[in-house]
């Protein structure tokens, strides 16, 4: 039985036995109709010609269009007679091109329609209007009453004269095969190869476009007479655009393509920003929404970050860039816009791409590295900018490099949200991952029709030659880079004696010891000069979700935790950090222009959060974790920027840092730098899954994870390799270990990593507290497939854990007369204090709350610091609401009784680890350094 899809309430009718299934072919002659007949088709396909209509039938519909594309293209465009289109006029006008866009041979129209016999009538199902023009044709062309025929609507969204087709065609079919037929479309022969477009521009004085000429044409196919068309979003004085197309064989991405690389062809000849050009060339009112998408791509994307206007630095960027490298980068933009929906005030639509991607000079290949693209809708504001989905990203981009591509989220994309920004990549053709070609609506026209353009803008910034037809082949961009000669390697390059530089660095710790590599260190990695003030920016540079973006980075990195003073306002700085070589004070992050980062360009910023170094020049020191901050996305580092700039301002001047010589001499962190600084931004790893590659974005980035949960060596630096998330320390906390090696009872695992992120609350490990709850507070407000991804890459980490028994209680573990009476004491002690919470079975608890010891991390630590911290202080602002408080007991009980206190806790609820010693003179340090 066979669902139709009936275009009423009383939902799909099952047709009665197996239907036969057509794909019709479109305007054929004689000689297509030799050749169908003659076509060696699979078994079980049929070439059927009846009248007018000529078809492959089969049992199921994609055997008859694969047999009819098979013909198609095995008979090629026909010749047209010798008709010509309407000449191409050169225009007078300071600029003009040319472009060329390839026609499909094969053009395939989907639409349904399904004619049967019911009793001594015709019933037919098509998405043709049920008319009485439409009875008459088909009266006319069986030979039979019009009250033979039944007509029923389905819900198809083809075109009216196409649908009526298609309903003429099922029945003559069925006529013809005595079968109930289905017809799925119709394979559409073409008659010309290309399309050619012809634009032409003048600017005025003030840079402003004049003068606009546009004309697109079917060579060899004409209607004898150009139609005019919308000249498309960008104002000018005058303007004129025709379209010379009978057929409608010219696709809407051929005139964005030509539309879009001819407007940043004038840009770049006039050094500006490609960009900037569009946007002065919008209506702000009429086009404010597209403005506010552009803006936002742009932003997403971060384009030209601390660029307030492009001058010719723009093109001998470019010119650099192919000199240093035989494989040069470019970046390339392409906009679009249509009216979304029909009526007296339609509602326009927009999307936009920019497109990353790096061109080998010797070979022409061309990989593409990312593209960001959003779609909106809105004439004065977009309520919301969406993503485009992957498959149709790598569908439209490999189409217009003739490869297949694959593409998937970037890394710093939240997993399971609509991505803007994709990462791209070769892939097979059998792995199935790139979407054909499709006619699906405009939806989708407009959602990839800047992609080509966009390619190859970006293929220009790169290389400096202009691409005017797709498909962007290896063979043609090297064709048109003239077979670029071989660099010399033997020069290398800068990156390249940087690298040397740093492996001599390592040669003079073996040889010289500690005086010679600072003072070498210092000599090659010089202070740095002062970042000129700006004004500070407006927060309307930045769209709202741009700002949105930054806030959540800042929620990741932590900023306000340590920005933030006791009592003190927001970012203002203040808060003490204590180091092992004393007590560093963190910096106002307001945009407050005389104490603050006001008058901080991007490039000041992005300095300093990248290399530690202030707008000044002077260097940060690396309590500030830039050493991981480095490794964040352009992108959000320019979110973040536009974050903080938008935030009130607070005038407030943080204590100075004032360390013991020779640790206050800020050149020596130039050497510091030289030895543990690694520039790189993340790189995604292609064998992993997404969900990995964002954790590991996000612990090893904005999340800065390692700073604290990694041991550091003599210098501060950070331990990796085997060392990494083995353990550190955190403002007189322990910060345990996040891997195999960890003291706690019960591995951690993906879903307790994410319980006690997300909630500060693991039934396996206990309860956030100290320097670990601020952070768990941000967390609880950021989207949970981030948290998620966090707890993913953390948990590979380590072996997946078997199931352990939980610990028992010691019951006789000490054995000298004093440790018995400690004991007693804490026994008392804890039975008064503790165990209507933290009883062996779970206490009462506070807000439901029920930590169990045996499993608290703290309790199974090496060291007694994050207990006795927690004994002393309790907890007096959780991590989240839900968690309760816990009070403390430093002025209830002395170090003598708190080490009691501890020796019993220890010895109860780890009785497999050591029991600590010297616990009343650490109660007695903890006291003293309160944190």
């Amino acid at each position: 039985m066979d669902a139709v899809r009936e275009g009423s309430p009383d939902g799909p009718v099952l047709m009665p036995g197996p239907m036969l299934h057509a794909c019709v072919l479109g305007d054929v002659d004689g000689a297509l109709l030799e050749l169908g007949a003659r076509l060696d088709v699979q078994a079980g396909v049929r070439w059927v010609v009846a009248g007018s209509v000529a078809a492959f039938v089969a049992e199921r519909f994609e055997l008859a269009r694969d047999a009819a594309c098979r013909l198609v293209l095995s008979a090629g465009p026909r010749d047209t007679g010798g008709s010509a289109s309407l000449p191409v006029q050169h225009s007078g006008l300071e600029q003009e091109a040319h472009y060329v866009w390839p026609i499909p041979i094969d053009r395939f129209i989907p639409c349904e329609a399904i004619a049967r016999e019911e009793g001594g009538s015709i019933a037919i199902w098509s998405g043709a209007p049920a008319t009485a023009d439409l009875l008459t044709n088909l009266a006319g062309v069986m030979g039979l009453p019009p009250d033979r025929f039944t007509l029923h609507s389905l819900a198809d969204h083809a075109d009216p004269q196409v649908a009526t087709h298609a309903a003429l065609a099922a029945v003559v079919l069925m006529a013809e095969t005595g079968r109930a037929i289905c017809v799925g479309g119709y394979m559409a022969v073409s008659k010309v190869r290309e399309a050619e477009v012809s634009v032409a521009a003048s600017l005025d004085g003030e840079g402003a476009l004049l003068d606009w000429r546009y004309m697109a044409r079917t060579p060899g196919l004409t209607g004898g007479e150009a139609v005019a068309q919308d000249p498309g979003p960008y104002s000018s004085s005058r303007s004129t655009s025709l379209v010379d197309d009978p057929a409608a064989l010219i696709p809407g991405s051929a005139h964005i393509f030509a539309r879009e690389s001819f407007v940043d062809e004038i840009a770049c000849d006039h050094q500006r920003d490609p960009v900037s050009f569009r946007l002065d060339h919008l209506d702000p009112v009429e086009y404010g929404g597209a403005r506010e998408l552009i803006d936002t791509v742009a932003q997403r994307a971060a384009w030209n970050a601390d660029k307030q206007d492009q001058t010719q630095g723009h093109k001998q960027d470019r010119k650099t860039r192919r000199a240093d490298s035989n494989v040069a980068h470019g970046r390339g933009f392409a906009f679009d816009k249509h009216d979304a929906s029909s009526g007296d005030n339609p509602t326009p639509g927009y999307s936009a791409w920019i497109v990353d991607l790096d061109v080998n000079r010797l070979t022409g290949d061309v990989a593409l590295k990312r593209v960001v693209a959003g779609r909106a809708s809105g004439r004065r504001r977009i309520g919301r900018m969406n993503g485009i989905p992957a498959r149709q990203i790598a569908a439209a981009a490999s189409r217009a490099l003739g490869l297949q591509l694959t593409a998937r989220p970037s890394h710093d994309e939240t997993p399971g949200a609509q991505a803007v920004s994709h990462e791209l990549a070769p892939t097979s053709a059998a792995s199935g991952e790139v979407a054909t070609q499709t006619t699906a609506g405009d939806r989708l026209e407009i959602d990839v029709s800047p992609a080509a353009a966009a390619i190859a803008n970006a293929l220009y910034d790169a290389t400096g030659v202009r691409f005017r037809a797709p498909p962007f082949t290896p063979e043609r961009v090297l064709a048109a880079l003239g077979g670029a000669a071989a660099h010399d390697a033997s020069k290398g390059t800068i990156g390249n004696r940087l690298r040397r530089a740093k492996r001599s660095l390592w040669t003079a710790v073996a040889a010289g010891g500690l005086g010679s590599l600072i003072g070498l260190a210092c000599t090659a990695w010089p202070l740095r000069a002062p970042i000129e003030p700006i004004a500070r920016p407006a927060a309307s540079t930045w769209s709202d979700a741009t700002i949105a973006r930054g806030r959540q980075i800042a929620e990741f990195g932590d900023c306000a935790v340590c920005h933030t003073a006791p009592g003190g306002a927001v970012n203002a700085g203040g808060l003490g950090l204590e180091t092992p070589f004393g007590m560093v004070y963190t910096t106002n992050l307001t945009p407050d222009p005389r104490t603050g980062i006001g008058n901080w360009s991007f490039a000041a910023f992005d300095r300093a959060m990248r290399q530690g170094i202030s707008r000044d020049g002077r260097h940060l020191y690396p309590a500030f974790p830039y050493t991981a901050f480095t490794k964040m996305s352009e992108a959000d580092m320019t979110a973040l920027y536009a974050y903080l700039m938008s935030q009130p301002a607070v005038e407030n001047t943080p204590p100075a840092t004032r360390l013991p010589f020779p640790l206050n001499q800020r050149a020596l962190v130039a050497g510091w730098n030289a030895l543990y600084l690694k520039q790189d931004e993340f790189k995604p790893d292609p064998t992993r899954s997404a969900i990995w590659n964002r954790g590991a974005y996000l612990v090893d980035g904005a999340g800065h994870c390692s700073a604290c949960h990694s041991p550091r060596n003599a210098f501060g630096a950070e331990k990796g390799g085997r060392l990494y998330l083995t353990g550190g320390s955190a403002e007189g906390w322990v910060a345990p270990s996040l891997v195999a090696n960890s003291k706690a009872p019960v591995r951690w695992t993906e879903q307790a990593l994410y319980d006690y992120l997300k909630t500060g609350f693991s039934h396996e490990h206990g309860v956030a507290a100290g320097p670990m709850a601020p952070v768990v507070a941000s967390l609880s407000a950021l989207p949970e497939e981030d948290v998620r991804a966090m707890a993913h890459y953390v948990a590979s980490l380590s072996p997946q854990p078997v199931e352990t028994p939980l610990p028992k209680p010691a019951h006789d573990t000490a054995t000298s007369a004093v440790t018995l009476q400690g004991l007693d004491s804490g026994r008392r002690i804890f039975e008064g204090a503790c165990a209507v919470c933290h009883a062996a079975t779970g206490g009462v608890g506070n807000f439901g709350v029920r930590p169990l010891l045996s499993l608290n991390t703290s309790v199974s630590e090496g060291t007694p610091d994050n207990l006795l911290n927690v004994i002393q202080n309790g907890i007096d602002a959780p991590a989240t609401d839900a968690l309760g408080y816990m009070p403390g007991f430093k002025d209830s009980f002395d170090d003598r009784q708190i080490a009691d206190l501890v020796s019993y806790i220890r010895a109860t609820f780890a009785p497999n680890e050591a029991p600590w010693k010297d616990l009343a003179q650490a109660s007695a340090r903890i006291r003293k350094n309160v944190h």
